[in-house]
């Protein structure tokens, strides 16, 4: 069974400024479980474990949904939590331009899903990159709703479609790109 997800990945301007803001975060608490910045993205659909039939579906529907799709153009906004910051469970960041764009790419990518035989999703969309998981007996969550968060990179095309593999390991997730798609540039 290969545990499988689809990711929308992130330009690099928005991995450096994304490490800064959890490397701020991270000194002032303690308990949470940081995602690493090279596995920093945006998932559009989880779809858990799946044998290697149910994988090579998941991989033909996206290549010919994100075949289809132009690139978003998208600009991250602020810091968040799920589901919300008096109870924080995940941290993450939105995005302040570009999240209809975003959520129509995730859709496709479910109808395209739903066409192969898979289950709508667990639950509702929301593009956000995940930034932490808040560990029973977290220390310091009152100073995350209070940080400073600088001004974020400029806008960018968000152009790549990954269907991931994801291997759990004690020091965390190894993602692994079982199919890549570019999308096309928004003028065509």
């Amino acid at each position: 069974m290969v545990r499988t997800f689809v990711a929308l990945l992130i330009p690099p301007a928005w991995g450096s400024h994304l490490e800064a803001l959890s490397g701020n975060l991270a000194a002032r608490t303690s308990g949470l479980s940081w995602v690493k910045s090279g596995n920093l993205h945006i998932t559009l659909r989880f779809l858990g474990n799946l044998d290697e039939a149910a994988v090579e579906r998941a991989r033909a529907s996206v290549a010919a949904a994100a075949s289809q799709a132009s690139a978003p153009s998208a600009r991250l906004g602020p810091l968040s939590a799920f589901p919300n910051f008096v109870r924080p469970r995940v941290l993450w960041v939105g995005l302040s331009d570009g999240a209809e764009a975003v959520t129509a790419l995730a859709r496709a990518v479910d109808d395209a899903l739903g066409g192969a035989g898979f289950g709508p999703p667990d639950r509702p969309f929301r593009p956000h990159v995940t930034l932490a998981r808040v560990r029973d007996g977290a220390q310091g969550l009152e100073t995350i709703r209070d940080a400073s968060v600088s001004e974020p990179p400029p806008a960018a095309l968000l152009d790549r479609v990954v269907v991931m593999k994801s291997d759990l390991h004690p020091s965390g997730s190894r993602y692994t790109a079982l199919q890549e798609v570019r999308l096309r540039p928004p003028d065509r």
